[in-house]
C-alpha cells in the first residue's frame, strides 16, 4: 500500500511527556515511575567535566570522531557527530530525490512522517519477507529499517540486510538502517561489515548514545555512510550543533570498553527478569523483549485500559498505535504498550504499586 505526498497528519507524539501525565492524572512528577522511554535505567557514570567544556565552543578536532570511529568499526571521514539521530531522521528524506520508500509499519514514527513530509511515496512493511518483494520488485527506492526495531523488537539478520542493500545499490537506491538499539547485539550490527572496507554508497546507518549508554539528555548521534554523503549532509549542520559537554562525555563513553562490557550483560538480565514479571503480571497481552523495553502488543481498547490504570498508580508507560495509523487513522494494526526497564531498585516498588490498585501518593 502507498501513501501518496498529499497526505497531511499531526507531527508523532512521544514518551518522557511526565508533567503532561501529571496533569492529566493529578499527581505530582516525584510520585511517577516513569517507564516511557526505552532508555537505560543504567547511565554510564559521566565524571565531573573539565572547566573548559563548560565555557568554550565545540571543537571538531577534539578526538571525538576518531573515538566513534574505533567505537563503531567505521572510517573517520565517513561518521559525522550529530545532536540525536532525530536530526538525520528529518534532514535525510530532504536530501534524496523524491520516490518510493519502503517503512515499517511498526516503528519510530518519526521516520515515516519525515519522509512523507518531504515528499516520498510511502509503502509499508510487516515482515522482512514484505520489505524484500518491495525491493527486489524495484517497487522502492529506499529502504528503512529499525534494527532492533522501537517498538516491536524485531531484528533482521545480517545477512538479510545486506542483501537487500546489495539490490538497492545496483538500482540507485538507498538503505537507511536505525541502529539506535543495536549496541548491545553488537555482532549484528551493519557496521561489522565496514570494518577495513569503505562504507557502501547505498547505506546510511543511524546510531545513538542516547539509548545503551543512557545519555538521552545530552542529544548526541552519529550517522554512518559513505564519504559523500557526509559530506552533503554535514553542511545542514548549524555551527557547534553538538555542544562541548556532549562532545566531551561521547568521547569517554564511547572509550570505556570494560563499562559498555557490563552494561550489555546489565541490560539482558534486567530485562530477561522484567519480561518474566510482566508476563505473570499481564499474561493475556503478547509480549516481546529486547535488552532496553518489553512490549505487550493487544488490542486498542485493552491497551489504553492497561495504559490508564498504570497511569492511575503512578507508572507512565508509553501507548502506541503503528507508525502506519499515526498516519492514517484506524485500528487494524492493533495497539501496544511500551515498557522501559525499570532500575533494579524501582522494580520492587513498580510491583507493589500494580499490586496495590488502590496505591496514592501520601
Amino acid at each position: 500500500m502507498a501513501l501518496t505526498m498529499s497526505i497531511k497528519s499531526p507531527s508523532p507524539f512521544h514518551g518522557g511527556a511526565l508533567h503532561r501525565a501529571s496533569k492529566e492524572f493529578s499527581i505530582a512528577p516525584e510520585h511517577w515511575i516513569d517507564l516511557s522511554t526505552g532508555i537505560s535505567p543504567d547511565p554510564w557514570p559521566v565524571p565531573a567535566p573539565p572547566m573548559e567544556a563548560w565555557r568554550s565552543l565545540p571543537d571538531t578536532e577534539d578526538g571525538l570522531v576518531p573515538q566513534a570511529a574505533d567505537y563503531y568499526g567505521c572510517s573517520p571521514s565517513e561518521i559525522l557527530p550529530i545532536a540525536g539521530s532525530q536530526f538525520a531522521i528529518e534532514q535525510i528524506p530532504q536530501l534524496l530525490p523524491s520516490g518510493a520508500v519502503a517503512v515499517p509499519v511498526w516503528g519510530y514514527a518519526e521516520h515515516s512522517y519525515r519522509w512523507q513530509l518531504a515528499g516520498h511515496r510511502l509503502y509499508w512493511y510487516s515482515s522482512y519477507s514484505e520489505l524484500a518483494h518491495l525491493v527486489e520488485s524495484n517497487t522502492v527506492s529506499y529502504g528503512v529499517v529499525i534494527n532492533p526495531n522501537n517498538p516491536s523488537t524485531e531484528l533482521f539478520a545480517l545477512s538479510e540486510l545486506q542483501y537487500l542493500l546489495a539490490i538497492l545499490a545496483a538500482n540507485n537506491g538507498k538503505l537507511l538502517v536505525d541502529e539506535a538499539f543495536m549496541d548491545s547485539y553488537g555482532d549484528q550490527s551493519l557496521c561489522t561489515v565496514l570494518v577495513n572496507k569503505p562504507c557502501p554508497e547505498a547505506l546510511i546507518i543511524l546510531r545513538s548514545v542516547g539509548k545503551f549508554f543512557g545519555l538521552a539528555g545530552i542529544r548526541l548521534g552519529f550517522v554512518i555512510a559513505g564519504a559523500e554523503f557526509i559530506q552533503r549532509l554535514e553542511p545542514q549542520l548549524s555551527p557547534w550543533a553538538v555542544n562541548h559537554i556532549a562532545r566531551w562525555a561521547g568521547q569517554q563513553a564511547l572509550a570505556d570498553r570494560s563499562w559498555q562490557q557490563g552494561q550489555c550483560q546489565r541490560l539482558e538480565e534486567n530485562s530477561i527478569a522484567w519480561h518474566r514479571q510482566l508476563i505473570e503480571l499481564f499474561p493475556t497481552f503478547d509480549w516481546q523483549r529486547s535488552d532496553c523495553f518489553i512490549t505487550a502488543f493487544a488490542d486498542p481498547q485493552r491497551c489504553e485500559s492497561l495504559y490508564r490504570e498504570l497511569a492511575e498508580i503512578g507508572i507512565l508507560v508509553r501507548l502506541l498505535c503503528s507508525a502506519r495509523e499515526g498516519l492514517l487513522g484506524g485500528d487494524k494494526d492493533g495497539a501496544a504498550l511500551r515498557f522501559g526497564l525499570p532500575r533494579l531498585c524501582q522494580q520492587q516498588a513498580v510491583l507493589d504499586r500494580i499490586k496495590s490498585p488502590n496505591w496514592r501518593p501520601l
